[in-house]
């Protein structure tokens, strides 16, 4: 039977996900036998995925998780990863028996144009870094070419089967938009600035009220000073999150006002309104993109597991499991 080359592969998949040669090769190796490398991890008609293939591929996501997870944990999350690899390769596998089946062909030029964009976009266009990315995952230019094409054979099949036959309409639109209005609900909201005076409440108290007196009179600006701290990180803040008696104090001012002295786990404040955000839904017109973008995302995937599933009909596919930490 064909083999896979797992090196190959493993580039590919750097590659694709933007990871590059270098990230690939720090990535820490899996405990494993050298014998379990060539053992089979699934068929996909007359050709076989290793599970050195599927292991390779995951390399970059082994990184990632090491640094996030440990022992027994870090097994499960191998474990889960290696099982959506391994499906990912599968799936390749089938788009490529299919596009073979149908007797598809790729024109020379859009090859070439794939791959010195994928040279260009990883290694900025340095021939001389990706030869030796190349020569350091043991890899001819000329296995790692037909891995870009075939790549290429899956994105092209799966532009065709896939990508072009998702449609949202206006009227996609209005429905999902009705049925998630709650989504797109806005609390009230404001944007505040706080003085903090030094020293016991009891003593700060008037000296903050003086200071606020002093600025609605337009006397003094709301700013720090030898007696007072200001605080302004111009967020806008959620009025159910806030302390009830930071609530109270500038429910009824309107932006610009100061609020009377307040105090506040024992310290004194004054409070400025500086913007109010009343409640609100966004409208559909303003939601309308990411919604958009959201139908398109349920749909691709909708598609697309209809499409493999049809692949999988079609053609034979047989998966082997393995206790990869044996």
């Amino acid at each position: 039977m064909p083999r896979m080359n797992r090196f190959a592969f493993f580039l590919a998949a750097a590659l694709a996900a933007g990871g590059g040669a270098a990230a690939a090769a720090a990535a820490p190796s899996l405990p494993t036998s050298g014998r379990l490398l060539d053992s089979y991890a699934a068929v996909v008609n007359n050709k076989v995925v290793t599970v050195g293939d599927v292991l390779a591929a995951m390399a970059g996501a082994h990184a990632r998780l090491a640094e996030q997870y440990a022992g027994r944990e870090l097994e499960d999350q191998l474990l889960e990863t290696y099982d959506r690899v391994r499906a990912t390769l599968v799936e390749s596998e089938l788009v490529l028996l299919d596009f073979e089946a149908q007797g598809g062909t790729l024109p020379d030029r859009a090859v070439e144009d794939h791959v010195n964009s994928v040279i260009h976009d990883q290694f900025n266009n340095d021939r001389t870094a990706f030869l030796k990315a190349l020569a350091d995952q043991r890899l001819t230019y000329a296995e790692w070419h037909k891995q870009m094409k075939d790549q290429l054979v899956v994105q092209i099949m799966r532009q065709r089967e896939v990508t072009s036959k998702i449609l949202v309409t206006p009227l996609d639109l209005q429905t999902a938009y009705a049925a998630r209005q709650a989504d797109y609900a806005l609390p009230e909201r404001v944007r505040l600035r706080t003085l903090a005076f030094a020293g016991a409440a009891a003593e700060a108290r008037p000296r903050a009220a003086a200071a606020r007196e002093k600025i609605r009179a337009g006397e003094q600006a709301f700013a720090a000073d030898a007696d007072a701290t200001l605080q302004d990180d111009g967020e806008f803040l959620d009025v159910a999150t806030l302390q009830e008696t930071l609530r109270a104090a500038f429910a009824a001012l309107a932006p610009g006002d100061t609020s009377e002295p307040l105090e506040i786990g024992g310290a004194i404040y004054l409070v400025q309104l500086v913007e109010r955000q009343p409640a609100r839904v966004r409208p559909l017109d303003e939601v309308a993109p990411e919604l958009e973008k959201e139908l398109r995302k349920t749909e691709f995937e909708r598609l697309n597991q209809a499409w493999i599933d049809a692949l999988r009909a079609k053609y034979h596919v047989q998966l082997f499991d393995h206790d990869l930490f044996e």
